[in-house]
Formats: structure tokens, C-alpha cells, sequence
């Protein structure tokens, strides 16, 4: 089953902006903003929140919540309470998290593996760590090109092209199915980057697409 996000902000232009970033880097995932209260304010609205969560269910999807702030959360959490399964609240950084969790989505994850997504992103707030590249894995070092270098779209694109190999794909060391650890590489234009992994298939794919450009 295909999971959706609903991101529940004290304002309405913030979850708008997120739900409008989210999309671009995981196209196919359905997402509902809510924000403000009922009086178009800064809040939160319990009839909003819990018609946002309802439409997405009934849709066929199930549902992970993200908050923006603890009053946020509550009223959250109080909506939940009249749902038994389907749907779950993020304990996660709101920006980070929702775009981790909507990449996962894209990536066919279930609800629990974009849950765990949506809550690992706290590591963007943390240096990358290069990990060790095995001795035999396969390289290639190529250029970016992409005029505004690897930002969110791109980061996207290989994170769910990355996702594709079996024993992992590495960006300059970094996990290239994380979307966030690709973009705290602060990769630009005209930038070395090397792809590496066991997978040669899957790291041609990537080397090629870094170096003609992805967006």
C-alpha cells in the first residue's frame, strides 16, 4: 500500500511551500498541507487536520503526520486517537523529515520504512561521515553539471536511482539513497563527485546522469 504524507504546520503558507518542495523531489506522492486554524491564523484546526487524514485513507493510502510545533503534535495526537491503524505521527525534524519521508514514499517504501526515514533525518543536521569504500567496488569520477549543482531534484533523482542496487550506492562516501546526506555534500557545478558501489550497473546509471545533467 502507497503511503501519503500530511504535513501540519502553524501556517498555512509553511506547509503550502514544504508540501510544494516534497513534490518536486517525489512527484508521484500524494501530500496535503494543513495550516492555520480555522479562522485562516496561525494554529492548528483539529476539522482540518482529521479531513486531511480521512481523504488520504479513504483514498487507499496510508498516512504518515509530520508537525511543525508541540502545540501542533497535540492536537495531532488527539485527532490519531480515533484511528486504530493506517496512520502514524513522526516524532522528526518538519522540513528534513518531510522531505526524507517523501523521498522514501517515492522510493515504494511501506509506512513504517518512511516513518524511519522521516526520523533518520535528524543525520542531516549532522557533518556526513564519508563511510569506508570497499577495495574492490566499483568507481566512477565524473562532473557535475547541473547548473545549480545537486540540490533537492537531483538529490532525489539518484537517491531513487540508488535504491535500485542491492548492496548500496556511495556519493563522495555518503549514502546515496539519502536524498539529505547527497545535499549536505553542498555539491555544485563543475564539481568532482565519485560514485561508487558493487552494483556497476547502478553506478554507470548515476556517473551518467551526474555528468549529462539531471535537471
Amino acid at each position: 500500500m502507497s503511503v501519503a504524507l500530511v504535513l501540519v504546520s502553524h501556517s498555512a503558507e509553511l506547509a503550502r511551500g514544504l508540501a510544494e518542495l516534497c513534490q518536486q523531489m517525489a512527484p508521484d506522492v500524494a501530500i496535503s498541507p494543513v495550516g492555520g486554524d480555522s479562522d485562516g491564523g496561525l494554529g492548528t484546526s483539529y476539522d482540518a487536520i482529521d479531513a486531511a487524514v480521512r481523504t488520504q485513507l479513504d483514498a487507499g493510502y496510508e498516512v504518515l503526520v509530520m508537525t511543525d510545533l508541540g502545540s501542533a503534535t497535540m492536537t495531532v495526537e488527539v485527532v490519531l486517537d480515533d484511528y486504530s491503524e493506517g496512520v502514524r505521527l513522526a516524532d522528526a525534524p518538519f522540513v528534513e523529515g518531510s522531505v526524507a519521508a517523501a523521498v522514501a514514499a517515492q522510493q515504494g517504501s511501506d509506512l513504517a520504512g518512511v516513518e524511519s526515514a522521516a526520523v533518520s533525518s535528524i543525520e542531516a543536521f549532522r557533518p556526513p561521515a564519508a563511510a569506508a569504500v570497499a577495495e574492490d567496488a566499483y568507481q566512477r569520477t565524473v562532473v557535475v553539471r547541473d547548473a545549480d549543482g545537486l540540490h533537492a531534484r537531483p538529490a532525489a533523482v539518484i537517491a531513487e536511482m540508488a535504491a535500485a542496487a542491492e548492496d548500496g550506492v556511495q556519493l563522495n562516501g555518503v549514502d546515496a539513497e539519502s536524498a539529505l546526506l547527497i545535499m549536505t555534500l553542498g555539491l555544485l557545478a563543475g564539481d568532482e563527485v565519485t560514485v561508487s558501489g558493487a552494483d556497476r550497473e547502478v553506478v554507470d546509471r548515476i556517473a551518467e546522469a551526474i555528468a549529462a545533467g539531471i535537471d
